[in-house]
């Protein structure tokens, strides 16, 4: 049983191959609440769809697409005010250095075990962060049953440092 657990935790966590899952709209709803329908977000990994910024728009807000933009390289559209993406894992390290360069707030969904690591634990010492965990774990490949739990990475977002959701 536990190597099971490894091993998936090793197929998740850090290739290339895992870093194609959808959030889908219970992963993006409790993050709502925090939420500025005067802001305009940006999923920075959207391609040509996203559920986050489906599910931003239904609700009222402003969220744009990154069409065919490379965040870690490209700049961001004139105007944008905040970052919300679900990053590819195996990059998650780069996705947040380069969100905390920008100095916007953003929110990242991230598998809870990026708490820890030598690299992310002294960005989130030098420049803060606020972590919103879910109730419960998000099914990204419809599939039910998913074995990690994730959690919305934030910076200037959220009134406190740590919520249950």
């Amino acid at each position: 049983m536990a190597s099971t657990s490894i091993n998936m935790l090793k197929v998740t966590a850090n290739n290339v191959e895992s870093d194609e899952c959808y959030t889908p709209a219970n992963g993006v709803e409790p993050l709502l609440e925090f939420s500025d329908n005067g802001m305009v977000y940006y999923d920075c990994t959207s391609g040509i769809s996203s559920n986050i910024v489906n599910t931003l728009n239904y609700n009222g807000y402003k969220c744009i697409g990154s069409g065919d933009k490379d965040f870690l390289v490209d700049e961001i559209p004139e105007g944008v005010d905040a970052i919300i993406t679900n990053p590819p894992y195996s990059k998650k390290d780069k996705f947040i250095a380069r969100c905390y360069e920008l100095d916007k707030p953003f929110a990242l969904l991230l598998p809870v075990s990026a708490l820890q690591g030598q690299r992310r634990g002294q960005m989130f010492i030098d420049k803060g962060i606020e972590i919103l965990t879910l109730n419960n774990r998000i099914d990204f490949t419809g599939k039910g049953s998913p074995h990690f739990g994730v959690a919305w990475f934030c910076y200037k977002i959220l009134p406190e440092k740590l919520l249950f959701r």
